[in-house]
């Protein structure tokens, strides 16, 4: 009987296996790793021998990972953090030196709220540094703490194992058209609202959201025109059109500095929330990690005092009716 001799697995091929299954692209990999592609695919194919699986499979014009690579992807990735904390020999972290990647996973409304101040804090303080920008796709908690460094969003329920902080307090508004025929300055009753269509952003899909489960217990229901998963697309669709939406305060007041948009009070009484930042314990003590976190923090009082300004000076400004 022969016996089957794979290739060891060392440290190298371990990172390259990390690679391969965040992007489940050879080429992508090795960019990210600052090796030729032909180096890549010989990692590939060691990993497939010493696995016995294929790991990444074609589909369709691209590829995808197998189930023993999705199976793989978030244990490795949580073993290599834990490695990289354990072998760290220098606690103090220098951010303008070397080329730092940072990862955050969010929906679009946190690009929209802290993403441009953060880059500019980057730009100026770690100049060589990217910032990567995802979305979860419906990922669980180990497979998105995983991908990101942080993750920023709604988290009603955080799982125990995870850090966490309180970002910002978030309320909800209407926003439509600074020239809609029917909403002057003041705002619309329940009435006027269910009267018009309304654009709504569902980032799952699953269930009722929250402003029409509110209006379902009350015996409404409103006429929702078109959906989207995200927040940008809705501004741009609301500055077009006579459409309106109901969406998160920060939100709105950042979509209104690109977008010609009124913001209005709702005609119900939908409960606050916090959007919180959440990291692996793994990454916590981590003096890069640190830094990271800090700067989102720093970045986003910058960012809440500029849109509170912002807010503060349309408010002033005498309103524009359809007919001027």
């Amino acid at each position: 009987m022969k016996t089957l001799h794979t290739p060891a697995l060392d440290l190298h091929l371990l990172q390259c296996l990390d690679l391969l299954l965040q992007e489940a692209n050879v080429s992508r990999a090795a960019l990210r790793a600052d090796v030729t592609q032909s180096a890549m695919s010989h990692a590939l194919r060691r990993l497939r021998l010493h696995f016995a699986d294929p790991l990444l499979v074609r589909a369709g014009r691209g590829m995808k990972l197998s189930a023993r690579g999705l199976a793989l992807r978030a244990p490795l990735r949580e073993a290599l953090l834990q490695l990289h904390r354990v072998a760290q020999t220098q606690e103090s972290f220098d951010p303008s030196r070397g080329a730092h990647q940072f990862r955050m996973l969010m929906p679009d409304y946190g690009d929209m709220v802290l993403v441009p101040p953060l880059m500019r804090r980057l730009s100026e303080k770690a100049p060589q540094s990217s910032l990567h920008c995802l979305q979860d796709g419906g990922l669980d908690w180990l497979a998105a703490s995983a991908q990101a460094d942080v993750l920023i969003g709604r988290f009603d329920q955080a799982p125990q194992s995870a850090h966490q902080r309180d970002l910002w307090e978030e309320d909800f508004v209407l926003i439509a058209s600074a020239r809609h025929p029917r909403l002057g300055q003041q705002a619309p009753d329940l009435e006027a609202y269910l009267a018009e269509s309304h654009i709504q952003v569902r980032l799952t899909g699953l269930g009722r959201g929250q402003v029409d489960q509110w209006l379902h217990e009350r015996g409404h229901s409103r006429h929702i025109a078109c959906t989207f998963a995200q927040f940008s697309s809705a501004g741009r669709l609301v500055a077009q059109s006579d459409l309106i939406c109901t969406l998160p305060r920060r939100v709105a007041q950042a979509l209104a500095v690109d977008h010609d948009l009124s913001l209005h009070q709702l005609p119900l009484a939908l409960p606050s929330f916090q959007v919180r930042m959440l990291w692996s314990p793994a990454l916590h003590h981590e003096a890069r990690h640190r830094w990271f976190r800090e700067e989102i923090i720093t970045a986003l009082r910058e960012r809440l005092a500029e849109l509170d300004a912002i807010a503060r000076s349309r408010a002033r400004r005498p309103h524009q009716s359809a007919k001027s």
